[in-house]
């Protein structure tokens, strides 16, 4: 799934390959990484997906020691589904990738196992193997217990088939020598070898035969991207956005070169980049699915905004909820049709429509009452529509029912609620929690950077 900016709640992702091997790149939730789009919005938050969807696989749940365990008995090595409650790549990725049947056949070549990296039952698993996007995909050789591979983001259930396929590729004897050169390229990104990676993924890029030259593209991109090199990036997505086919790779490209001739203030790359995003985001092709092409309808909005148009940018956002509302529509489960409750938000408040989002997030909390997504998310429109007393309500609902690091959002939400109804005492006690909650929390750099952003608010409220 895509993002890049702050005010995006997808993410770039790449592989990062701790051991021998590993490929690609995908989109997904949050991160810091190279490649990675920052965290998000606060009401960035969706439902857990439930045990009650019907996996295609037999994914043992939050249970590191008993997939360890299992993996040494049967020698196969572990895939991981590391996600997060409040990921709507994570939720998408279950909702509508784990449950294809196409990837049945898979199911006795590895040890299945998902983590909820908020749960503290969870915490030796995620201290050990660190999200930086949500979800991140791993494959750990169980008798070394060390990754053979990251894949930050999601997949399609093609994509996935592809990914998977390459790992056993590479892990055999006489792989082919361009599979491990893509190996080795992402290799050198893991380790900060940035020059190395560049030069590989290039060489790379100039093989049209190459089976996976699109991730190789999209691995580029990424890099220049967290580099720093706009012009660079924007250039290597004018011309190879025309060569892609629909999918992943494809509209990672798109989203990650506006962004990049956005902040390299590359008008010709900005106007050429977001016409092609824009016919990408209204492309119904089944190989771009609809998180990709909502992130996409995003940094559209994005653009606009910061080009001055206004009013373009609400007609977008306008756009993009319908695409959405329609989507929802199609989902053939709850908690399918719960994926697109952040983009709707998100797609309402931009349009400057919250009170659109009302009755779809009444509704949520109605469907899983024991979820604090729902009313965090009712919590942060209210608050835009300035119906402070109802985002109080909402926001004390959730902060009962939330968990773990993203504890730091809701609280913090909370004290947004608090400060906006004048409440001195009640911010400096939303603060409080949100720094008690995740005391001993596993956090990354993201989430120890707000924590600690939390704290210098907390000391700087009048006594």
């Amino acid at each position: 799934m895509i993002g890049r900016a702050a005010t995006t709640p997808l993410a770039y992702a790449r592989v990062v390959v701790i051991a021998a091997l590993g490929l690609g790149t995908t989109l997904g939730c949050g991160g810091t990484e190279a490649g990675s789009r920052p965290a998000q919005h606060p009401h960035d938050i969706v439902e857990r997906p439930k045990a009650s969807v019907a996996e295609a696989l037999p994914f043992i749940h939050d249970d590191w020691p008993r997939a360890l365990a299992e993996a040494k008995r049967t020698k196969r090595p572990i895939f991981v589904d590391a996600w997060a409650p409040w990921c709507h790549s994570c939720q998408s990725m279950r909702a509508f990738v784990l449950t294809d049947k196409a990837l049945a056949p898979l199911a006795n070549d590895f040890v299945w196992l998902t983590i909820d990296t908020e749960k503290d039952s969870n915490a030796a698993f995620a201290g050990r193997f660190s999200n930086h996007v949500w979800p991140t995909l791993w494959v750990i050789d169980a008798d070394r217990e060390s990754p053979v591979l990251r894949w930050e983001g999601t997949a399609t259930a093609p994509e996935l088939l592809t990914l998977l396929a390459t790992v056993k590729e590479g892990a055999r004897e006489g792989a082919a020598e361009a599979t491990m050169a893509f190996l080795r390229a992402n290799q050198a990104a893991s380790r900060g070898e940035v020059a190395e990676a560049e030069r590989a993924y290039r060489e790379l890029v100039t093989r049209r035969d190459f089976p996976e030259r699109a991730r190789a593209v999209e691995a580029l991109v990424g890099l220049l991207s967290s580099k720093k090199d706009y012009a660079g990036c924007a250039e290597l997505a004018v011309a190879e956005a025309p060569r892609l086919a629909p999918g992943t790779s494809r509209a990672t490209l798109l989203a990650t070169g506006l962004s990049c001739a956005r902040d390299g203030k590359r008008a010709s790359d900005l106007r050429t980049l977001a016409d092609a995003a824009e016919r990408a985001a209204s492309d119904p092709d089944p190989r771009t699915i609809d998180d990709d092409r909502s992130a996409l309808f995003e940094e559209l909005v994005e653009t606009k905004k910061e080009q001055g148009d206004g009013a373009g940018a609400k007609a977008m956002a306008r756009a993009w909820a319908s695409f959405l509302e329609q989507a929802a529509a199609r989902a053939p489960t709850k908690e399918a049709r719960a994926v697109f409750d952040p983009h709707r938000l998100s797609a309402y408040l931009a349009a400057g429509e919250p009170e659109r989002a009302i009755p779809m997030l009444t509704d949520s909390e109605r469907v899983f009452p024991e979820d604090y997504n729902p009313p965090a998310r009712l919590a942060r429109a209210y608050l835009t529509m300035k119906r402070l007393d109802d985002a109080h309500a909402a926001i004390e609902r959730a902060a009962a029912r939330v968990y773990g690091p993203r504890s730091l959002r809701v609280f913090g939400l909370a004290a947004e609620i608090a400060k906006a109804r004048g409440d001195v005492p009640g911010e400096r006690a939303a603060l409080e929690q949100a720094l008690s909650h995740t005391e001993h929390a596993v956090l990354n750099e993201n989430q120890k950077k707000l924590r600690a952003d939390l704290a210098g608010r907390l000391r700087d409220l009048p006594k």
